[in-house]
């Protein structure tokens, strides 16, 4: 196993508050640690706390390697892969204990205002899901899609420009989850009972509007696609008050076998399921 090659932007710990109920830590604090890791990046190449508070992150790929655990050690490596008239593109390298790389995240900043051009570093984006794959994210694109989540922005949930953090949009895919799988009729319970558990690989987010502390989201979630052993899904999130769009998101998941920890194929009442839904 090789050490990442970039700088350490970031070091915490997985706390048991970080995880969810098979003990792993919750995609909502990748997406937390990650987002300070970025500041970080942004205050070592010269940004003062008042410049960052203007950037606005417009994209994120993230691709989940290996699940991190309750009391495992977090290192997080970023360097800068592109930079032009304010907008970022930067790679996050998220590690475990033992410098085990487990998350890969992608980040397009937009309000970079450096005062001199960075050194960057030559990335290639690994296979899996491409920008565009969350969709269009437009209420009219949304007829076989179903709402799965609809609540109030919390102040604890915001960035400090006042607006919706990107870890309060994951937070929202996250409980998202446990409805997409009932849609395809694999509750929690019956996973359970079956021996089998539900991972994401992989997700495309675009993000939009900011809403404030007190507007009300919703969440739409669709399918689209399926494949031997994974679904692709949707997770479109809008200001129910203005319906402007929030973030659009396209992921990719799949069960595996609770005991070795293996993909599975997909039962056979979620391949029909999801066929009787794909967008």
């Amino acid at each position: 196993m090789s050490a990442s090659p970039w700088p350490i932007v970031y070091r915490g710990y997985v706390n048991p508050w970080d995880c969810d109920e098979m003990g792993h830590m919750n995609v909502q604090f990748h997406l937390a640690k990650a987002s300070e890791a970025f500041e970080g990046l942004l205050a070592s190449l010269g940004l003062d706390g008042a410049a960052r508070r203007t950037v606005r992150v417009a994209r994120n790929r993230i691709r989940y390697i290996k699940e991190m655990n309750v009391s495992d050690l977090v290192c997080i490596h970023a360097a800068p892969t592109a930079y032009h008239d304010g907008r970022m593109s930067v790679v996050l390298d998220v590690r475990s204990t033992h410098d085990k790389p487990c998350v890969l995240i992608e980040t397009e900043a937009e309000g970079v205002a450096l005062s001199m051009e960075p050194e960057l570093v030559a990335f290639s984006s690994p296979d899996g899901l491409k920008a565009g794959d969350e969709g269009t994210g437009t209420l009219e694109a949304t007829g076989s899609f179903r709402e799965t989540v609809r609540n109030i922005v919390r102040a604890d949930q915001c960035d400090r420009d006042g607006g919706l953090a990107p870890r309060g949009v994951m937070a929202r895919f996250s409980e998202a989850q446990g409805h997409l799988w009932s849609m395809l009729d694999a509750p929690r319970a019956w996973q359970r009972t079956a021996g089998l558990a539900t991972a994401t690989l992989d997700y495309q987010i675009r993000y939009g509007v900011k809403p404030a502390a007190g507007a009300q989201v919703r969440l739409l979630t669709g399918i689209g696609g399926s494949s031997n052993k994974t679904i692709r899904f949707r997770h479109w999130l809008f200001d129910a008050e203005t319906d402007e769009l929030v973030a659009a998101a396209g992921g990719a998941a799949l069960f595996i076998d609770r005991t070795t920890r293996l993909a599975v194929v997909l039962p056979e009442q979620v391949a029909a399921a999801a066929r009787s839904l794909i967008a």
